[in-house]
């Protein structure tokens, strides 16, 4: 380990950061959350041992939430398939992952454990993992350090970094050129970002990076196999746009549009759900719609929006929202407004052609699904109508713009299985 680097993050720069969280945590709930499962995490290892007696080998993933998640899942499952007897812990930085990240081939998740020298080597000596593996990032220094002094296999898979990240600013870099020479591999979801890893790991690096692209693709397609076979495809759809995940600035552009294409086309129907169906936003969205002479409904589950032919349905509930996406012809995609668009997968497996806000540069699927023709970036209420307004407009780009979505994923799957070999045989 780099002794500068480790007496100043252990000496100042981790402390400051646990001291502000705490800090934080007496306004946020999840904060709390959080930080108390850390507490935890020792004692749940130890009667996890206790309770068990394990022979083979341990594979630590971490993940820093639910989305996360998503791209480990399927290199689990995978890896439980090819060998059930392989153990598969995963350990998540925020309560998202602890609280929602469901799979039967994981054999314990756990929050991270605080990042302190005697914390680590503790929990390390307790589970002795053959291999630790992070997802795209939220990487921990002194895990590092402790797994290379312990010889522990060090591996990142679906990581990725833009041209203009911080992590290339001059002493920024050095901190991070340290970390990720400790991986022993690093698997990239893009060519671009295994040059940028290459560029900041410098040539003399022991470090493997090699470009395996995104399972995400994989848990998606996956996840809508059902679907494709059974659900009608676009052109026998009712005409239904469907806003998914939309943000409060996404909604200050989209229900002007949203109330002006009703009128041209009398036959459309709406399902807007919120990022966070609060209160608060519901009865934001339904206000609006209701101050423009319309009377949406709220409604909670995946039946009942299902069986309504209501003109406006406002989603009450989260849990089903990739499922409602095989109901609709168009997909706006919230976040773009804001802070960062949302998952664009599950509206193109389910050949949606998919609208978003300017905010998807950092976001590999929204630059591929532009080129593909499967996706359309709109910049005002103005050009939200007039994106809809053509789709609706002309059948065949509607078509064609549905299947160009669809390719988005079909032209992506494949990575788990390369990450899966990567994993077990490098």
């Amino acid at each position: 380990m780099n002794i500068f680097w480790f007496i100043l993050y252990n000496g100042v720069l981790y402390p400051i950061l646990v001291g502000v969280v705490f800090l934080a945590s007496i306004f946020s709930p999840k904060l709390r959350e959080g930080l108390k499962g850390r507490l935890q995490t020792y004692e749940k290892l130890k009667f996890f041992f206790k309770e068990k007696y394990i022979s083979d080998d341990i594979y630590w993933f971490h993940a820093a939430s639910l989305g996360e998640f998503y791209q480990i899942k399927p290199i689990i499952e995978g890896m439980k398939k090819m060998k059930k007897d392989n153990v598969m812990f995963i350990s998540f930085s925020s309560p998202s992952g602890m609280n929602y990240a469901l799979s039967d081939a994981v054999d314990l998740k756990f929050y991270l454990p605080f990042d302190f020298p005697w914390t680590i080597q503790k929990v390390l000596t307790l589970v002795k993992p053959k291999k630790v593996i992070f997802s795209t990032y939220d990487i921990w220094p002194n895990l590092l350090w402790f797994c290379k002094t312990k010889n522990i296999h060090l591996n990142v898979m679906s990581a990725k970094i833009e041209d203009h990240s911080i992590k290339f600013r001059p002493v920024v870099m050095s901190f991070y050129k340290n970390l990720y020479n400790l991986f022993d591999t690093i698997y990239t979801i893009t060519e671009k970002d295994k040059y940028r890893f290459e560029k900041m790991i410098g040539s003399n690096s022991k470090s493997i990076v090699s470009s395996l692209g995104n399972p995400r693709f994989d848990k998606i397609f996956n996840d809508s196999k059902e679907f494709i076979d059974s659900k009608p495809s676009i052109e026998h759809r009712e005409p239904i746009i469907l806003i998914g995940s939309s943000h409060y600035e996404d909604d200050l552009n989209l229900i002007p549009a949203l109330i002006n294409l009703m009128i041209d086309f009398p036959k459309l129907r709406i399902i807007h759900a919120p990022h966070e169906p609060n209160h608060k936003q519901i009865k934001y969205i339904k206000d609006t719609y209701s101050k423009f002479g319309h009377d949406p409904v709220i409604l909670k589950d995946l039946d009942s929006i299902e069986s309504s032919t209501k003109e406006i349905i406002i989603v009450g509930e989260v849990g089903f929202l990739s499922k409602l996406y095989w109901l609709s012809i168009i997909t706006y995609i919230g976040g773009g407004f804001s802070s960062g668009i949302h998952n664009i997968m599950e509206p193109a497996v389910a050949s949606n052609p998919v609208v978003f806000g300017p905010k998807y540069h950092k976001f590999y699927e929204a630059h591929m699904i532009l080129k593909l023709g499967g996706g359309f970036c709109v910049s005002d209420s103005k050009s939200i109508e007039m994106t809809f307004k053509k789709l609706l407009s002309d059948k065949p780009l509607l078509e064609k713009s549905g299947k160009a979505s669809l390719n988005l994923v079909l032209n992506n799957i494949g990575s788990s299985e390369r990450i899966i070999n990567g994993i077990l045989l490098d």
